[in-house]
């Protein structure tokens, strides 16, 4: 069995520094920067005994960084990411149909809901994903090809696992834009629409009323973010579920600078004015989830 184990860069190698000088010229307080450090202790604490329970069961492994662009050129029979959900993410771009992901949560103040083992679990996660017995739910991901104003391109994004948001290059300002939805297409402005998959179902679009799905679900769900009426009661098209295989989801960008953002500060792509976008099916993946559909804390 070949893994590869994805790994990220911890907040406090990216920003360590920076912060302890602040704390030292007495500008900051010491408690950011304590909390900084336990976590990155904790990750690297995590990610030695995963190798150390791969050891023991006699696992060849390949580990990359989160941050790296392509992936090596190996058939990995599951791949394993340590962080949080945000590791989990950024990995799931990077693979292919059917692959088989598990999340491993490094440290208490990583954001978990995603993964499926803590380090206290790494000695179930691993001898499971041998046997191929640890549970696993298939699931939907979503992408978006972005047809180009100024010479017609078109371009197709990486799969995502969790929601794009589509809003105005500038947070502040209103994002307009034509949004079709099957048969039905408005101008709208707005604050931005998400657009998510059901495992990211419980996250933003549900933050801004969008609505909890099963995580089986193979529909999508998009969302309009405080949407401007004019004067109209009622809008025709502000959230709802869709399939790409017999409903269209497609916005037509009419902001001077637009961007697309996958699966939050993950990946991002530019806009200009009368760029479309239209969201696709992608092939899905399999997620590992908790033992006895325990969520860890």
């Amino acid at each position: 069995m070949l893994v590869l184990v994805v790994t990220k860069t911890t907040n406090f190698e990216l920003y360590g520094a920076i912060i302890e000088a602040h704390v030292e010229q007495g500008r900051l307080a010491q408690d950011p920067l304590s909390r900084l450090k336990q976590a990155h202790l904790e990750h690297y604490e995590t990610l030695s005994i995963l190798r150390q329970t791969l050891d023991r069961y006699h696992v060849r492994y390949d580990e990359i960084s989160r941050e790296t662009d392509r992936l090596p050129h190996a058939h990995y029979d599951a791949v394993i990411t340590i962080g949080g959900d945000g590791t989990l993410l950024a990995a799931a771009q990077k693979m292919g149909a059917g692959a088989r992901i598990y999340g491993v949560r490094s440290s208490v103040s990583s954001v978990g809901y995603l993964c499926c083992a803590g380090p206290q679990e790494l000695a179930e996660l691993i001898p499971g994903i041998v046997s191929d017995k640890f549970p696993t739910i298939e699931s939907a991901r979503v992408n978006a090809q972005i047809y180009r104003v100024f010479d017609g391109h078109s371009e197709q994004t990486p799969p995502v696992l969790n929601d794009f948001l589509y809003t105005n290059a500038n947070p502040a300002a209103t994002t307009r834009y034509r949004l079709s939805y099957r048969d039905g297409s408005e101008t709208q402005r707005s604050s931005g629409i998400w657009v998510s998959t059901a495992i990211g179902s419980t996250a933003a679009i549900f933050a801004a009323g969008g609505e909890k799905r099963p995580l089986s679900d193979r529909r999508f769900q998009f969302r309009v973010r405080e949407l401007y009426r004019l004067g109209q009661l009622q809008s025709r098209i502000d959230g709802g579920l869709f399939d790409p295989a017999t409903d269209l989801l497609e916005i037509e960008n009419r902001c001077p600078q637009a961007i697309l953002a996958l699966d939050g500060q993950h990946h991002s792509l530019q806009l200009v004015y009368g760029d479309r976008v239209r969201f696709l099916r992608a092939p899905s993946v399999r997620l590992g989830r908790p033992l006895n559909l325990r969520e860890f804390g």
